[in-house]
């Protein structure tokens, strides 16, 4: 089971990096949320997928681009038939401002931390500032691979330019009403939870014990989740046992009933009938797949 949160130590002298990864279809982090200790761009140049950003879901496709902040659970999945090919541009705030710079230098990373009415995490592929922001992204990631003389100068040039594309793009004066602190509180409380799911899938995961974790009501914990996650607690338990039960057909082959079992369904009805419901797709043909 995926861990919730992974810090990742960026260099010191640059706070700069670029994941690169091919995922193939039906990879989804588990279905587990996680944040970051750093802020990050990713922009999909192959193949097609879904995002859960806190309780926003977003389709992308090839020249889709993603901004997500260092307090936003996320996770996203690989849609099939092909696999996804996503760079992910990761860097720390400092980079740009470490807090002694002039006010100025702070109005770039508006866009991730002030969010209005208007925000959405996916720039869409058709969108102009979309088309500028990608070839940009392009840039970078070759100037980050040959590492040419002056390559941070470079690097640290065309993301202003992004940051300032976003700024424009995002403009809005109705900003959220939660306040970083209560943000984080948030994250703290679904934290405890989503380790307590994962580590007990193949047990009775009950909607009142989990409320107990974070000492509310039942009640009032389902609106909680909902709003922080998109997802009922039900619906997101499903989803990772559903994720779980793919890593097993894939890598053992253990029997479907077992992998049920062990992933905490009941039954193989309920299995099977929750699997179709969260994949398209029976165990058997994710199996073959």
């Amino acid at each position: 089971m995926a861990t919730v949160y992974k810090p990742r130590e960026l260099p010191a002298d640059f706070p700069f990096a670029i994941k690169f990864a091919e995922m193939p279809p039906y990879y989804c982090m588990d279905h587990t949320f996680h944040w970051h200790n750093y802020l990050e761009i990713s922009y999909v140049k192959q193949g097609y997928g879904r995002y859960y950003i806190e309780n926003k879901v977003y389709d992308i496709a090839p020249g889709d681009i993603v901004v997500i902040n260092n307090i936003e659970p996320h996770y996203m999945e690989v849609l099939p038939p092909e696999p996804m090919i996503q760079p992910v541009v990761m860097f720390d705030g400092r980079l740009i401002s470490d807090g002694s710079s002039p006010l100025f230098d702070k109005q770039y990373l508006v866009p991730f931390f002030e969010r209005g009415s208007n925000f959405s995490n996916k720039i869409d592929r058709h969108s102009a500032v979309g088309q500028k922001i990608f070839t940009l992204l392009t840039e970078i990631e070759e100037e980050y691979k040959s590492q040419a003389h002056g390559f941070q100068l470079m690097i640290k040039a065309k993301l202003l330019a992004i940051f300032t594309y976003l700024v424009r793009y995002y403009q809005d004066e109705a900003k959220s009403s939660l306040t970083p602190a209560q943000k984080n509180k948030r994250l703290e409380q679904l934290q405890v939870v989503f380790e307590h799911i994962g580590r007990n899938l193949d047990q009775s995961l009950l909607l009142e014990d989990l409320a107990a974790l974070v000492y509310m009501t039942p009640s009032y914990f389902c609106t909680f989740f909902k709003r922080a996650t998109g997802q009922t607690p039900v619906q997101y338990i499903h989803k990772v046992r559903v994720a779980r039960a793919i890593d097993l057909l894939r890598t053992t082959d253990q029997g479907i009933y077992d992998i049920a079992i062990d992933s905490g369904f009941a039954n193989l009805a309920n299995f099977n009938r929750i699997f179709k419901r969260v994949t398209g797709q029976t165990p058997s043909a994710v199996r073959l797949s």
